[in-house]
Formats: C-alpha cells, structure tokens, sequence
C-alpha cells in the first residue's frame, strides 16, 4: 500500500514537473520586450501616426445650441454612424458619418438604471444595446440603442470589481478582493465563465485587494491585454480564455510580489507601475509611471525593439499627429479607440482650427480623427 502511494506521488510530480517545463518553454519561446535594458537610455521620439496611418479621416462634429459637447470619446464605430460619450456631461450621443449629431441621451444620476460616471461604455450592434459600467456606483446598466433602461447589474453581486471589456459575446473585469482570482471571462450578463490567474488563498483581504489592482488597463475593444505589475508575462484575453504573446521583461524594475501586496506608496518607486498597455497593428503602446515620472512607449512587435519614448510634462500625453496644416498634436494613448486596424481618438476645436482642417471654429464641438493603419 505504501508502495503503490508513493509511485502515485511519483506520478503526481512527474505531470507537475512536465506541466512546468511546457511553461517554461512557452516563456521563454515568447518575443521578449526588454524593458530593463531601455530604461534611463536615450531613445530618438520618432514615432509619428502619420508615418504608419494609411488613411487618415478628420469628422468635425456639428456645433449646434442643443448639442454643444465639452469632450468626446469614441465607443463605436459602424458602417453608418459614430456613437461616443462626453464625459463632462454624462451625455451618449451618435453620429452620422458626417459628423451630424443625430441622438443623444443622459441618464445620469443616483436611482435604478442611472449612472453616476461612464467608466466604461461599449455599444453591440448584435443585441442592439449599449452597456455602462459605473466605477462609483458599481453598476453595470444596459440600454436600447435609444437610451431606454433595460436592466441593472451590481458588481458585487456577480463576484466583480471593474469591467475592463465587454465585447458582443464575452466581457472581461477584475475579481473581488474576497475571491481567489485576479481576473474573470464572463457572458454579457457578467456571469463568470472562467477565472483566470489564481491568487494565493492565504492572502489577507487587503493583500488580495492590492494584488488585483496591480493590473494595467487596455484600450483595445477586441480583446483585453493583460499584465501585472509584478509579472513579465503580457496576455491577450479574449472569449477563448488567456493567451500570452510576448514578454515585457522589467528585470530589477519589476515589482516585488511583496510590494505588490501592499498599498501603492505616492513617493518615488524604483518599479514600473500604474501601467496602460494597448497592442495596435505591429506596435504596442505602453504608458507608465517610474520614479515619479510617466512616460509613453512605442514598441515594435516585428523586431522586438523601442521605436520612441516620450516623457509626459505639462500634462501633455500621447504621441504625435501631424495635422494638414504642418502643426503637430499629442494623442492621449489612454484615451485611444482601438478596434482591430482602426484607432481613433479626438482633438478640440481650436486645435483643429489651427491645423487647418476645413470647416471648424475654434468654439466648435471635437473633431473625430479615424486612422486606419
């Protein structure tokens, strides 16, 4: 009997081991992004949206007293139509592809199918609904295309914290702190269908909370891409689960698992954290905060190397477009719409009147720039 247990234990370990070393492999067999070698070395900012945009469409959105917007950002674009948010007044509007506003709604406020902010919008054409995830409320809400109330989800009821993505058949958000996961795959109605990097269930409640919020976030509207402050592995989530793509190798900036357990500290930190990291065409876009300073990167998926960096001063993000006019223009990497070869974003009135870009006041509403790369 003892015998039989411990060529069972054998077993047990040899599959263990196995399983390791097919890890390993797929590790070490993934593009490496050698973040620990680039830091503090000088890098040209070079990059430009032009330089990789094959088409670059400019949509002034129409200025009228009933639809003046204070910002604009884009959820949605379809054959016939934009459908984007303003986040200063709480309103969803669309479009024509024209840039005439045709419907706008608001449901902000306290009650049942109300939002207090719009964290996160996303529009489905396939059930014909607009979903609001509210952060402050942690409320998931979904809408007809009108704007009509349909029902109401709390997070907390699901085992949830933040809705990160919802696409037309799965979403994607964090675990509660209470749970044993950092990350869930669910259906539209926030039903979990796959729990995704395990936690150590010894961890206090505070450890847990710390550990899941070590997550960067991802613009990208197709699939989520996934990494932790304290790991190297990058993964793009999507319906069928996890699925690493590459490294993003931070050697000694890399934040220790015990650092990770605790609350982020305001002073200066000789890790990366607080990282945005989108993947777009060939390239990805990763902003980030070290020692007390934020920078943007772009870095290139075919050869695995630093295109540019830019630090970000005087509250100025993003990397550069070269409007009409010759005048240049950053776009905020955090503010980005990323659906498949399509990234669009918006620059303000005044700006867009500066660049020459026909037809625009600078009192006007944003102007829409749709890039397809």
């Amino acid at each position: 009997m003892k015998t039989g247990y411990l060529i069972f234990l054998q077993i047990i370990f040899l599959v263990i081991t196995g399983c390791k070393k097919e890890s390993d492999v797929n590790k070490d067999s993934l593009p490496v992004f050698d973040m620990e070698a680039t830091i503090g070395r000088q890098v040209p900012d070079t990059f430009m949206w032009n330089s990789i945009a094959k088409k670059i469409t400019y949509v002034p959105l129409s200025t009228s007293p009933d639809a003046l917007f204070g910002s604009a950002q884009l959820i949605h674009i379809d054959k016939d139509f934009y459908c984007m948010v303003d986040q200063k007044t709480g309103s969803i509007f669309y479009s024509n592809k024209k840039g005439k506003i045709i419907h706008s709604f608001s449901k902000k406020g306290q009650g049942p199918g109300e939002y207090a902010w719009l964290t996160y919008v996303s529009m489905s054409l396939k059930d014909s609904t607009i979903s609001v995830f509210d952060q402050k409320s942690e409320k998931y809400i979904v809408y007809d295309l009108r704007g009509n109330f349909v029902k109401e989800t709390m997070l907390k009821e699901k085992g949830l914290n933040t809705v990160h993505l919802v696409s037309d058949d799965f979403a994607v958000a964090k675990g509660r702190d209470v749970g044993d996961y950092r990350l869930c795959v669910t259906d539209k109605d926030l039903n979990i269908r796959e729990n995704l990097f395990p936690m150590d269930t010894t961890l206090t409640e505070m450890e847990r909370f710390c550990m899941i919020w070590q997550l960067n976030y991802s613009r990208n509207r197709d699939m989520f891409i996934a990494n932790f402050a304290n790991e190297d592995t990058i993964f793009s989530v999507t319906a069928k689960g996890a699925e690493p793509v590459c490294v993003l190798k931070k050697g000694k900036y890399t934040l220790p698992e015990e650092e990770a357990k605790k609350p982020m500290d305001i002073t200066s930190s000789p890790y990366i954290r607080s990282m945005w990291l989108s993947s777009v065409l060939d390239y990805y876009l990763i902003t980030y905060l070290f020692e007390n300073q934020i920078y943007d990167e772009v870095w290139s998926a075919k050869d695995n190397r630093i295109v540019s960096r830019l630090l970000c001063e005087n509250g100025e993000w993003g990397f550069p477009l070269c409007l009409p006019s010759g005048k240049k223009v950053l776009l905020n990497t955090r503010m980005l719409y990323v659906n498949g070869n399509i990234v669009a974003s918006f620059i303000d009135a005044s700006t867009a009147a500066e660049g020459g870009i026909a037809g625009v006041d600078e009192d006007d509403n944003p102007v829409l720039v749709v890039m397809e790369l």
